[in-house]
């Protein structure tokens, strides 16, 4: 019988394979039960459960997984995910899209500033009140994208 480790490993990787971008899973015992499987985010469940009741936990299923050679695990991952790229490329469009705007608002308020400043005295007290643009976190951007993909834009 596989382990809970085994079981987690697979299902993590068939989850992955499905496109769904899962931070973790937990409850997943040996013998294998999918109405004990819990998603993260949690979000996330509901998509992930037609995944998590079709996953096989017998041994024979876990023998041919480990009898595959993790090179061919790769490509079989790597294959799944171009299989899910028009999703991906949608997700960053979107994000950059949302990037863009921030900016362009910045922009026409700048510019609004400018046209209101009477001194350069005022101009540089009218700019100063503009909102900063902070530096974006690759966890952002993470959580950003996770989120793009999630929602299907």
């Amino acid at each position: 019988m596989p382990t809970s480790i085994q079981l987690a490993n697979r299902l993590y990787s068939e989850l992955q394979n499905a496109a769904l971008a899962v931070d973790g899973i937990s409850g997943v015992v040996s013998p294998y039960n999918p109405a004990t499987v819990v998603i993260y985010p949690s979000s996330l469940q509901a998509a992930a459960q037609p995944t998590i009741n079709g996953f096989d936990g017998s041994q024979a299923a876990q023998d041919a997984w480990d009898a595959i050679p993790q090179d061919q695990k790769n490509a079989i991952l790597l294959i799944n995910l171009l299989d899910s790229y028009p999703r991906a490329y949608r997700a960053v469009s979107a994000l950059v899209v949302d990037e863009i705007n921030v900016l362009r608002e910045w922009t026409v308020s700048f510019k609004a500033q400018v046209a209101l400043a009477t001194t350069l005295a005022d101009l540089k007290t009218r700019v100063a009140t503009l909102p900063n643009l902070p530096d974006r976190t690759l966890a952002q951007a993470k959580s950003a994208f996770i989120s793009k993909v999630n929602s299907g834009t």
